[in-house]
């Protein structure tokens, strides 16, 4: 693992980024983080790093916590990203003029085909370096931040993937960060990390048939309140096609029990009781949201399901489950989610067949 001559970047320091540092810190990585907003990095540079609970280290330190983007990419060999989805395109703009030659760039996590929309807006704003760029199918840690300076680290996940876009990178990033997340395996191409992102199944579904818990006072557990039978059966039913549309690109994902034995390690006779014990077991202290604008919502629709519906349409898979659930997210919202979100158009695929698709990512 790359030591303290070598620094990484994280750019996003909300929950996702200081799950980062903490675990990377405390491993004797260099960190440089940045976040555009003061507050989430302000409490790491005051301490000099994170204070960490449930690992064997207690503090992860951090060269340099910043809003200078320039400044926080300066000299790093590895830029992690850990923002919504949503920013992905803005991000990347950003970057554009800052990065140079041999630099790793990985979304964690991508959603779906996320290597693909950042190199496209990568390319868009003239950006001329050469850099690899990949992305997770799922965050790994599971956390909680107790202060702007602490975090308690609970459990990471048992197993996740890699891929890059072009795919003939992954080996290289796989090389350069591998060792630092021992669970995280390559993928054959995008296809298969962008189809095997079930977060945003249970996110949306849980959003949508709950509003009034997200919408009224008081804290609760996104999954002991909301993953009931109901809820469990709208889930399987995206999940049933989800894998119908990975079928008809040639990518074989398992189903959702399968995806959490092999994830998490939970296996029960239902759905439910699953994700009841995941609840209680690995997202017990996880805040659940509190708003319609929440990542769980606004980008899970748009970042996962309608590319996911999307690709689906090309293929001629129905998929009357998600369309209703995009449906019922823009009802919700007032806002247009397939407009704004990694429709075919934004992510370069528009009137190309399955075939040309597969070609494309698998190159």
């Amino acid at each position: 693992m790359s030591r303290s001559s070598d620094t990484w970047c994280i750019i996003g320091a909300g929950m996702g980024g200081k799950g980062l540092v903490a675990e990377l810190g405390t491993a004797g990585i260099r960190l440089h983080v940045h976040d555009i907003d003061e507050m989430q990095i302000a409490g790491m540079r005051e301490a000099g790093g994170l204070h960490v609970e449930g690992r064997d280290a207690n503090f992860a330190p951090t060269a340099l916590a910043t809003t200078d983007l320039a400044a926080a990419v300066q000299g790093t060999s590895v830029i992690l990203i850990s923002t919504y989805g949503n920013a992905h395109p803005a991000v990347a703009r950003m970057l554009a003029p800052l990065l140079v030659d041999g630099q790793t760039i990985v979304l964690i996590q991508g959603h779906f085909a996320g290597s693909l929309a950042f190199r496209a807006a990568l390319d868009a704003a003239g950006c001329r370096a050469n850099v690899n760029v990949g992305d997770m199918d799922a965050y790994p840690y599971m956390l909680t931040v107790k202060a702007p300076d602490r975090v308690l680290m609970t459990s990471t996940k048992e197993a996740w993937s890699l891929a890059a876009y072009p795919a003939s990178s992954s080996t290289a990033i796989m090389d350069r960060i591998g060792s630092a997340f021992p669970g995280m395996r390559a993928a054959p191409n995008l296809l298969h990390t962008a189809f095997n992102d079930l977060g945003g199944l249970f996110h949306v579904a849980g959003m949508i048939t709950n509003v009034a818990m997200v919408e009224t006072p008081g804290a609760y557990n996104f999954y002991a309140n909301n993953m009931v039978p109901s809820v469990c059966r709208l889930i399987e039913k995206l999940d049933q096609e989800r894998v119908a549309a990975a079928q008809a690109y040639s990518v074989v994902v398992p189903n959702v029990r399968d995806w959490l034995v092999e994830t998490y390690a939970l296996q029960h006779p239902t759905l439910e009781q699953s994700l009841q014990e995941m609840a209680v077991t690995h997202y017990r202290y996880a805040p659940a949201p509190k708003s319609l604008s929440h990542r769980y919502l606004v980008q899970d629709v748009a970042c996962d399901l309608v590319p996911m519906a999307e690709l689906s349409r090309a293929a001629g898979i129905s998929t009357p489950a998600m369309d209703a659930a995009i449906g019922m997210a823009n009802a919700l919202t007032g806002r247009d989610f397939i407009a704004e979100g990694r429709n075919m158009q934004s992510l370069g695929l528009e009137g190309k067949s399955v075939e040309e698709i597969v070609a494309d990512i698998s190159a």
